[in-house]
């Protein structure tokens, strides 16, 4: 299992930290910042524990926490986090599988989330889960599972994969070209790439039904 590493992205007063690779399913986790104000907001709660604390203790005063996500890889380090920071957990409204007593906030489509001055967009867009949520943060978008690098989101059922391509088209894809891409696992990419990439997707046919792990450019 690789070492985490920290990836910074400076924004004038905003300051994006990703930790990853973490855990088994190398997931990374980002740290919002807003320097002149000193707070800061954590998206997902991966393993491994001790990194992601760090980096929680070096950035400091997490005020809130989004999950992107139900699944138990974006939320390993609950109790841990929780303890660190005592801020509260938000997850998209329509998220299923989280226990009540987990969750303090329900978040909408279109809902705004404060770090400081910064402005945080809340964008619904499900496919890989049904209340997967992205972030908009200023010239980046935190995606979760939602997008990746070469391609949308695993899918787990029939119809689940053109419930993603709609989420990516309707929310993701208009974004500026050169806004960059954080996703849950792996590398970054941007929004120009994508655009490429599902052009290039859609202009090969694909079997009804198809689900799983689907890349843009082996869609053929």
């Amino acid at each position: 299992m690789p070492a985490a590493e920290l990836t910074v992205i400076e924004d004038g007063e905003v300051r994006i930290v990703k930790i990853g690779p973490m855990g088994p399913s190398n997931n990374n986790a980002y740290i919002v910042r807003d320097v002149a104000a000193g707070e800061s907001l954590l998206v997902d709660m991966p393993l491994d524990e001790q990194p992601l604390l760090d980096a929680i203790a070096a950035e400091g005063n997490v005020r809130t926490i989004v999950a992107t996500h139900w699944h138990p890889d974006h939320w390993m380090t609950y109790d841990a986090v929780r303890s660190a920071t005592n801020a509260p957990v938000c997850v998209g409204s329509r998220e299923v599988q989280v226990p009540e007593a987990r969750i303090d906030r329900r978040l909408e489509h279109g809902d705004e989330l404060r770090v400081g001055g910064v402005r945080i967009g809340v964008l619904h867009t499900p496919g890989h889960t049904p209340g997967s949520i992205s972030l908009r943060v200023g010239r980046a978008v935190i995606t979760g599972d939602t997008l990746f690098d070469g391609g949308p989101g695993r899918t787990f059922a029939r119809g689940d994969l053109e419930t993603i391509l709609e989420s990516i088209v309707a929310f993701l894809l208009p974004l500026p070209a050169e806004t960059v891409v954080l996703p849950g696992h792996g590398g970054n990419t941007t929004i120009g790439d994508s655009q490429q990439g599902h052009t290039a997707y859609v202009a090969h046919p694909r079997p009804v039904g198809l689900h799983g792990d689907v890349e843009w450019l082996a869609a053929g």
